[in-house]
């Protein structure tokens, strides 16, 4: 068996496994949730379902959160002389970090902008992980960013990026916006 497809499993839940050598980790959240998220990411049924509890769900939290007109500010300087930060909701983190809660977690985790796929784990369940395993920039692009940096289209990477857990059907949305509008001041973003 070749090592670039080698996984090894974990029993204990929130335990880590690396999935390839040079790739990210998969955090296992169980067989029963695994199976969950590949039919809802994976089939058109699966696709119907979660659409529906998507409005159900999300659209009237987001309805009763968003009063007014949502504020927009346009870039006032070129993308080649802007320093960007990577934050993701994909449950992307350093696989030293301890991994994210995968019933209801609001934290995020520091990513340095050296950061190699195979520093990285992911742990989210609410969606199948099996392409982003392969190629971490599907849901963290660090690797495209870093080549964009070096060809000048933007002006250079922020050191710290952010990967948020968010995730879990205990979460409220207001718990996730006062997490959001809390970590800027709890750790100002390095430029």
């Amino acid at each position: 068996m070749s090592t670039a497809t080698t996984e090894t499993r974990s029993t204990r839940r929130g335990k880590t496994s690396r999935t390839r050598d040079r790739g990210p980790v998969r955090t296992r959240i169980g067989w029963l949730k695994e199976s969950w998220a590949r039919f809802i990411t994976n089939s058109a049924l699966g696709t119907a379902i979660g659409r529906l509890a998507s409005k159900t769900i999300a659209l009237t939290q987001l309805k009763r959160l968003a009063v007014g007109e949502i504020p927009w500010t346009p870039l006032r300087k070129s993308l080649s002389d802007s320093t960007v930060v990577l934050i993701s909701t994909g449950g992307v983190h350093l696989g030293s970090d301890r991994p994210f809660n995968p019933n209801s977690d609001s934290t995020f985790r520091v990513i340095p902008k050296d950061a190699r796929p195979a520093d990285l784990a992911i742990t989210h369940q609410a969606y199948d992980r099996t392409d982003a395993l392969r190629d971490i920039n599907l849901v963290f692009p660090l690797e495209r960013l870093r080549e964009l940096e070096e060809e000048q289209v933007i002006g250079r990477l922020a050191e710290d990026h952010y990967g948020f857990g968010l995730m879990g059907m205990l979460l409220s949305s207001e718990l996730c916006f006062m997490t959001c509008f809390r970590w800027p001041r709890a750790r100002p973003v390095q430029v």
